[in-house]
């Protein structure tokens, strides 16, 4: 890594990956293998000789304007929503690539006799302004922290009897491990383009549950993003709508002043009411909120636990899983 804080499901290709294949993903030949992430993207992906691409996904930005040439190789992509984005054939799309963990000795699903406890990850970015850690004390769940080495946290959710999650890779390590999950969304952030274009891999339906704001900040973080380009929850969740979504928000990226107002509408509807918020005048206020709104998350995440859960059904996922694996022997072809 880079010293930069990853989030959970990117930090899964640092360790995963040479476990898997004996060799990590990088090449001395120019090659660069996208793999677990929504990494297709022209603002993310470097210039390269040759890119190989094993269950990544879009979500965010356009695809390089190069994709699909000569020089790329689709092996697979995580879900049908990315396929028809790319234009790629249906049977590209398998599953997302931390399914693999499963080739994993130490990633054995555990009876349900040895698995206990619940646990809950947020988005990484609802850790900027959330109190989640708190609130899942109060709750009395394990609080999983989305920048903490995910191998170490890949085996607390194998251990764990039930996850709730907001964060995607949460809910996908999950199942893979077989563990039941619930998926809730703590923002307008939570892209649900991308959870569909997954869970619709398993044949799963997408219906999360909507969690309060843990502090005052957060709810006011959460109430700008709509003003400058960063709400992905859809209430209607077709794929259709979410389709529509993403090229529009594609779109709205693209325009050439797109970043110098975003950057005004950022300091307009967060970064002024962010000092007015922390503003020592209003500190005992917003103590008392962020104490009120915690509570409120909690009894929230205890009331998301009884919920029933989700996990897709055990053939639906050994043949996605089978595919996958079968894919493997062509990465270094």
């Amino acid at each position: 890594m880079d010293g930069r804080l990853n989030n959970f499901g990117d930090d899964l290709n640092r360790w995963m990956w040479g476990k898997i294949l004996g060799r990590s993903l990088d090449t001395d030949d120019g090659t660069l293998v996208l793999a677990i992430g929504t990494v297709i993207s022209r603002e993310v992906i470097p210039p390269a000789k040759r890119y190989i691409v094993l269950s990544s996904g879009v979500g965010y930005g356009a695809p390089p304007v190069n994709f699909g040439g000569p020089e790329w190789e689709i092996l697979s992509v995580r879900g049908p929503l990315t396929a028809k984005v790319l234009g790629l054939p249906p049977e590209k799309a398998i599953v997302d690539g931390a399914a693999l963990l499963r080739l994993l000795p130490e990633c054995t699903p555990l009876p349900a006799s040895e698995r206990d406890g619940i646990v809950f990850m947020p988005h990484y970015e609802s850790l900027h302004t959330g109190n989640w850690k708190e609130a899942c004390e109060m709750a009395g769940f394990g609080f999983l922290d989305p920048h903490t080495d995910s191998e170490q946290t890949v085996q607390r959710i194998r251990r764990a009897r039930l996850v709730i999650a907001d964060a995607m890779h949460a809910a996908i390590v999950a199942d893979t491990l077989r563990v039941p999950w619930v998926p809730v969304a703590t923002s307008p952030q939570i892209n649900s383009f991308k959870w569909l274009d997954w869970t619709l891999s398993l044949d799963l339906p997408y219906n999360p549950t909507p969690l309060p704001a843990s502090t005052l900040l957060e709810s006011v973080r959460g109430s700008s993003f709509r003003f400058y380009g960063e709400k992905f929850y859809l209430e209607d969740r077709t794929p259709e709508n979410a389709l529509r979504h993403y090229r529009r928000m594609r779109k709205i990226k693209s325009w050439k002043y797109t970043p110098q107002c975003r950057l005004r509408l950022v300091q307009l509807t967060y970064s002024v009411p962010k000092k007015v918020v922390t503003s020592p005048v209003l500190r005992r206020f917003k103590k008392q909120q962020d104490q009120n709104r915690t509570h409120r998350a909690a009894e929230h995440l205890l009331r998301t636990a009884k919920l029933p859960s989700y996990l897709s059904g055990e053939n639906i996922f050994r043949s996605r899983f089978d595919r996958i694996t079968h894919l493997l022997q062509k990465l270094y072809c």
